[in-house]
């Protein structure tokens, strides 16, 4: 049997009948659209996620924090001298799959230049810390190894910081602030850090908007929800500038007992995010010879945060997907409806085939086929649908986070349009191909 043949023959018999066909045909478009588009959305979602990870640095960096030692080395705990400078010296020299180590000192401090202030986090580190968060200079420079040296009383502002007191990064670069009383010049500033969908309000102009309505009600510029908060609310200074200014006294009922010499946390950037439990391991057992064996520290990864988002993310897909599905499911039922009619209307033509030597599976071949062609268009219409719906949402609905197109996204939708069409085929190409001639030939 002539597969061509077979092919324009049902590509005949649709044409004939285009209203029927074109109604039949609708039911996969919607489904195919609102599928594709699910992808597509789901897919803006998780690169919207994944950016924001990307923006914190965490996909390859290992956190090391103090912490209470187990309870079986709670007795010589104080043998350790706990997350210190030393640490970060250790674990620099200790593999090379450790790309950089970024010790931190923290604390909250009131930020002043000319009578206004505002409460901030103060951070003493060194030049990696810019690599720690994935931070950039918008305007100035950075902690440099000289300011480490000589304990410079500089300080690099987050966006927040230099907004309430400056107005803009360039007034800020030259400027004496106050932190807790002590003096310290501007020499850099960072830039603001939004999520894509703030992004996407900004360049659209309803942050401007939203800004505007909240200062008419007496509301503050600027102050709206913070996704990066230990970004944009941040004072950086010299790590030994910290320790020496910040850190020289450490009080306990009353006594002195000399400087401070713990860190807040202690960061490690990974080189190979694929190595990220070799180095943790690694790392655990440098911090174990530092420390004496006690345990007195936690290492932290944001692996679990990531697979929990892949986790999320797979799921919104399942579920959307059985909630577009339900359009293909309705196109398929449409499909075999209209095949059983065609294959009444087209019982007499069957019994003549089959009399002058069609077979059984030239019949079921044929019913198939042409319920396939039917999915095939309207899969296609359904995809360019798609990219319209897609379109719409991007621009004119203007969702939060911009719709991703992937080709796969596509290719699924387009094959599932595809295997409605053979599923929807089957049980009339099969009723079809069952019939007899004599009993066919007896229908006008």
């Amino acid at each position: 049997m002539n597969l061509l043949f077979v092919i324009q023959e049902s590509a005949r018999d649709i044409y004939s009948h285009k209203l029927r066909s074109s109604l039949t045909i609708l039911g996969v478009v919607f489904g195919v659209a609102s599928l594709a588009t699910m992808f597509a959305i789901t897919a803006g979602m998780a690169h919207s996620l994944r950016e924001r990870l990307v923006q914190t640095g965490d996909f390859e960096k290992l956190i090391v924090r103090p912490a209470a030692a187990p309870a079986h080395q709670r007795e010589i705990a104080d043998i350790s001298p706990g997350v210190t400078y030393l640490d970060a010296i250790a674990l620099r020299n200790s593999s090379p799959l450790i790309h950089w180590v970024s010790p931190v000192v923290d604390q909250n401090a009131w930020i002043n230049f000319q009578g206004r202030g505002l409460q901030s986090r103060v951070v003493g580190g060194e030049p990696e810390f810019l690599t720690m968060d994935v931070h950039h200079i918008l305007a100035g420079r950075g902690i440099h190894p000289i300011d480490l040296e000589q304990h410079h009383r500089v300080a690099v502002l987050g966006s927040r910081i230099w907004q309430e007191l400056f107005k803009s990064p360039d007034a800020a670069l030259g400027q004496t602030i106050q932190i807790n009383g002590e003096s310290f010049i501007v020499i850099g500033c960072l830039p603001i850090y939004r999520t894509e969908g703030q992004q996407r309000a900004a360049a659209s102009g309803l942050l401007r908007a939203q800004e505007e309505r909240r200062a008419q009600r007496g509301g503050r510029q600027g102050r709206h929800w913070d996704p990066f908060p230990w970004k944009n609310h941040i004072v950086l200074i010299p790590l030994t500038t910290m320790q020496i200014i910040f850190k020289s006294a450490r009080m306990d009922t009353g006594v002195d007992l000399g400087p401070d010499p713990y860190l807040t946390d202690l960061q490690v950037g990974v080189a190979d995010v694929s190595q990220i439990a070799t180095v943790s391991e690694q790392v655990r057992s440098t911090l174990l010879l530092t420390h004496r064996g006690i345990e007195d520290f936690v290492i932290q990864s944001k692996l679990d945060e990531i697979q929990q988002i892949e986790t999320d993310v797979w799921r919104t897909r399942f579920s959307g997907s059985l909630i577009a599905g339900i359009g293909l499911v309705v196109g398929g039922i449409g499909i075999t409806n209209i095949m059983l009619a065609s294959i009444v209307d087209r019982i007499r033509e069957i019994g003549i085939r089959q009399a002058i030597g069609a077979r059984p599976r030239h019949v079921f071949l044929q019913i198939l086929i042409e319920a396939i062609l039917l999915a095939l268009v309207g899969g296609l219409l359904g995809l360019a649908a798609a990219f319209g719906l897609i379109s719409f949402l991007d621009r004119i609905a203007n969702i939060a986070t911009a719709p991703v197109i992937e080709p796969i996204g596509m290719a699924a939708s387009f094959f599932f349009a595809l295997l409605t069409g053979v599923l929807a085929g089957v049980y009339p190409a099969i009723k079809a191909s069952s019939l007899r001639p004599v009993e066919a030939l007896k229908f006008d």
